[in-house]
């Protein structure tokens, strides 16, 4: 965990809750991250390798997106 100090001198109460609020929503959303199971692609690729015709490059979507 990164632990950073924030200056808030000469910063208005408004602003600094504004700061607050961001700081908190970042951790929530850090916190689901963490819950998310994270995919091993080299894995994920002997279990469904990639078929080509050609050489051109693929599509981010013609990666993922393909049916097992």
């Amino acid at each position: 965990m990164m632990v950073r100090n924030i200056n808030v001198e000469g910063l208005t109460p408004e602003q600094i809750k504004e700061i607050q609020a961001m700081v908190e929503a970042l951790k929530a959303k850090n916190k689901t991250n963490k819950n998310k199971p994270e995919i091993d692609m080299i894995e994920y690729f002997l279990e469904n390798p990639l078929h080509v015709d050609n050489l051109e490059f693929m599509k981010r979507e013609d990666i993922y997106d393909r049916k097992k």
